[in-house]
């Protein structure tokens, strides 16, 4: 299929990919995502290292054949808000071997951290080794994209300085992401931005998602009023964003986003105050939606899920 995305689009494309054949062996992952490659973004694009999968952690390596490599990480598969924010693994900070001076990220990034630098990837007819080895074997001085769409973005801009630092072989890294919760402090947030900034890194986010409010004071808060005129959050969503900002203030931490991001105008799935306010933050939050608000059609779209649809072409689901 010939292709005319731009970087934005075939990053989100790559992300959305990663999803596919979640109870699949990665094996049979490899084929499903290089038929959908190549039904959408095209170009050559496909499967050169993985997927590999540690844990509940996935990765996988992709290339156009034409000296651009791209890092894609998927992020976690979840149904309820809820148990996303109460993820005690925020409520400690630290440090990474490759971060500068005083740049921190939560517990749960070092744990993820450490499954995806333990990756092998064993497909056969993909790359093997570790995801380090394979990509400081590359040569001709390839360009590199770091992406992934929700806690994959999250990682995706923490495995991007990893990479940053380590590789002599490439000739860019550039990180884009979608959806993303913040990964680390003020002091992170800065080394991301001076080292990323110029080479035109970004964060692009739904502002009718919850997600990419996670873990700021700011962002946090606003979920209560996220969805005017749409479903509210209820008892259970309240009570868990009250213990996260509860977490940050008695652990004296603050997480805050890259400056250097994008704003999408989502369109409310529901309307009415009564139907489920979870169902609402999945369907913001899905990377076909992040697919559709970047300008991709419905129909390429559709190679990926063809019961998906936009708020446009759903009835409203209404209560009364």
């Amino acid at each position: 299929m010939a292709s005319t995305f731009n970087s934005a689009q075939v990053a989100v494309t790559l992300s959305a990919v990663s999803y596919l054949g979640q109870f699949d062996t990665n094996s049979k992952r490899f084929t499903e995502m290089n038929q959908a490659l190549a039904n959408t973004v095209g170009n050559g694009w496909s499967i050169v290292w993985g997927p590999a999968t540690q844990g509940e952690d996935l990765v996988y390596v992709a290339s156009n054949g034409a000296g651009q490599y791209a890092v894609v990480v998927r992020g976690t598969l979840f149904d309820r808000i809820e148990d996303v924010i109460q993820d005690k693994s925020v409520g400690e900070q630290v440090s990474l071997p490759f971060l500068s001076s005083g740049a921190m990220v939560s517990l749960g990034v070092q744990e993820v951290m450490t499954n995806i630098q333990a990756m092998v990837s064993s497909v056969p007819g993909s790359g093997s080794g570790t995801l380090l080895s394979f990509l400081q074997a590359l040569t001709g001085s390839p360009s590199l994209l770091v992406t992934g769409h929700s806690l994959g973005g999250q990682m995706a801009s923490v495995v991007a300085m990893w990479l940053q630092g380590t590789l002599t072989n490439v000739s860019s890294v550039l990180p884009i992401t979608f959806a993303a919760p913040t990964a680390g402090n003020p002091a992170f947030a800065a080394s991301f931005d001076s080292t990323f900034n110029a080479a035109g890194a970004m964060r692009y986010y739904n502002t009718l998602d919850v997600v990419p409010c996670l873990w700021t004071v700011e962002g946090l808060t606003s979920i209560d009023s996220d969805y005017a005129g749409g479903p509210q959050a209820g008892p259970v969503v309240k009570g868990a964003v009250k213990w996260a900002l509860d977490t940050l203030q008695s652990n004296d931490l603050t997480y805050t986003q890259p400056s250097a991001s994008t704003s999408l105008k989502g369109q409310l799935y529901s309307t009415g105050w009564i139907l489920p306010f979870e169902q609402e933050v999945n369907d913001q939050h899905r990377a076909l939606y992040y697919m559709f608000l970047l300008g991709i059609p419905v129909p390429t779209i559709h190679q990926l899920d063809s019961k998906w649809a936009p708020p446009s072409q759903v009835a409203p689901r209404a209560v009364g």
